[in-house]
C-alpha cells in the first residue's frame, strides 16, 4: 500500500469479516457474546460478517480485544496470532509523512482545527472543511469569530485509534484569506463543500498553505 493512502484505509473487507467469523467461531462464542465484550450492536456483527456492513479502526480494535487477538492478526487472516499488548516488545515509531501524503490524508477527512490569535489571545475552532489541490476551504457565518480572519494561521487534522494504538497528524502553517469570486464559490457549492447546517449568506474562506508537516505512528514489527 502506498504511503499516500496507508492507514486511512483497511485491507479486503472481504476477508477481514470471514477472518472475524472464523476467529469467533474458533473460540465458540456466540455473535451476541462478541458483541457484549466488544460493546458493539449485535445487528450491525450480523451484517458484518455478511459482508454488509463497514468496518472502521476503532470497530476493528473492540473486535479484536473481544476475539482475543490483535488488529493485526485479523487484518492479516491469522486470528490466532495473540492479542497485541504493549510493551518491550512493541517498537512502534514515528514516520515524518511527505506534503503528498499530507494532502492525502487530509481529502480523507471533514474536519479539523484552525488556530490563531487575537490582540495576543490564542484561540482554536473547529471547522468543516475541503481541500481541493493544495488549499484549504472552509465556510463561517457573518458576525461568527472567523468572519473578520486573515493573515497567518494554523490548520490541524488528525485521527487517531485508541484501540489498534495507531494514528497520524498533520499540521497546515499557512495563510488565511476570503473567497470572493461568485464563479468559484459557486463551484465550491456545487462540489458540496460548505458548512453543515447550510446558510446562503455563509462567508467562504482559503487557507494557503506555506508549510505543511505531518506524522503517522507505524506499527514496529515486533509485535507478539
Amino acid at each position: 500500500m502506498d504511503n499516500e493512502t496507508a492507514g486511512t484505509r483497511l485491507p479486503d473487507m472481504v476477508d477481514i469479516p470471514r477472518t472475524i467469523r472464523r476467529r469467533r467461531e474458533q473460540l465458540g462464542l456466540t455473535r451476541a457474546e462478541v458483541c457484549a465484550r466488544a460493546g458493539l450492536p449485535l445487528k450491525w456483527l450480523v451484517e458484518l460478517e455478511a459482508g454488509d456492513a463497514p468496518l472502521s479502526r476503532a470497530a476493528l480494535g473492540a473486535l479484536a480485544v473481544a476475539l482475543e487477538t490483535g488488529v493485526t492478526a485479523l487484518m492479516s487472516g491469522t486470528p490466532a496470532a495473540g492479542r497485541e499488548e504493549p510493551g518491550s516488545s512493541d517498537t512502534r515509531s514515528l514516520i515524518p509523512m511527505s506534503e503528498r501524503e499530507c494532502h492525502a490524508r487530509l481529502a480523507t477527512h471533514e474536519v479539523g482545527r484552525l488556530a490563531g490569535g487575537t490582540d495576543h489571545v490564542p484561540w482554536v475552532l473547529p471547522v468543516n472543511y475541503t481541500s481541493h489541490g493544495r488549499d484549504i476551504f472552509f465556510t463561517t457565518r457573518p458576525g461568527s469569530p472567523l468572519a473578520d480572519l486573515r493573515g497567518p494561521v494554523a490548520f490541524e487534522v488528525d485521527d487517531v485509534d485508541r484501540y489498534a494504538r495507531l494514528g497520524w497528524s498533520v499540521l497546515v502553517i499557512g495563510v488565511a484569506e476570503p473567497v470572493t469570486d461568485p464563479v468559484e464559490i459557486a463551484g465550491l457549492t456545487e462540489a458540496g463543500v460548505g458548512a453543515w447546517p447550510a446558510d446562503r449568506g455563509e462567508l467562504w474562506f482559503r487557507v494557503r498553505p506555506g508549510r505543511v508537516t505531518g506524522r503517522r505512528l507505524r506499527p514496529g514489527s515486533g509485535r507478539r
